[in-house]
């Protein structure tokens, strides 16, 4: 999905050049008054992203310092975590089981089963921001589909 995020981006920049508007106009787009902007959702989807490695492997996010201005900002940070993810291997998840108790962010000093942390808070809340700014792009006028969200599928004959 960060691949697939990092599409949207792409995509968002060839609809700016072909509207002539800068892309970055983007960047603190938000659907309600109330909502963090576009480069936050962003953010958030990497961040959500890393801390679920790390969480599960029992390894150090890398931390990011939360001052992306621009859609060149944006890329490179969805490339760090995607690395960092990669840099994982299935020896670091070894000592993991679906009982293994995962320290959660809020509320402090609190913990999730790893079933629970990945299925009920992890997966669910990094979706909610990729969609969140697969939608915002969308809402702009950017060309995205359902296609573009899921991806490539390993399609089976």
């Amino acid at each position: 999905m960060l691949k697939n995020l990092d599409l949207f981006l792409s995509r968002a920049e060839a609809h700016a050049q072909s509207k002539g508007f800068d892309v970055n106009n983007f960047m603190g787009a938000r659907l309600a008054p109330d909502m963090l902007p576009f480069a936050a959702q962003v953010r958030i989807a990497c961040d959500s992203a890393k801390a679920t490695a790390a969480g599960l492997s029992g390894k150090e996010a890398p931390r990011y310092e939360d001052n992306e201005k621009t859609f060149e900002e944006l890329h490179a940070r969805i490339a760090k975590t995607i690395a960092f993810i990669d840099g994982l291997t299935d020896a670091d998840f070894t000592r993991t089981t679906s009982a293994t108790k995962i320290r959660v962010p809020n509320p402090p000093d609190k913990f999730l089963r790893a079933d629970d942390y990945l299925l009920g808070r992890q997966i669910p809340n990094f979706q909610f921001h990729v969609v969140t700014a697969y939608v915002i792009l969308r809402h702009g006028g950017v060309d995205l589909g359902k296609r573009h969200y899921l991806g490539d599928l390993p399609l089976l004959d």
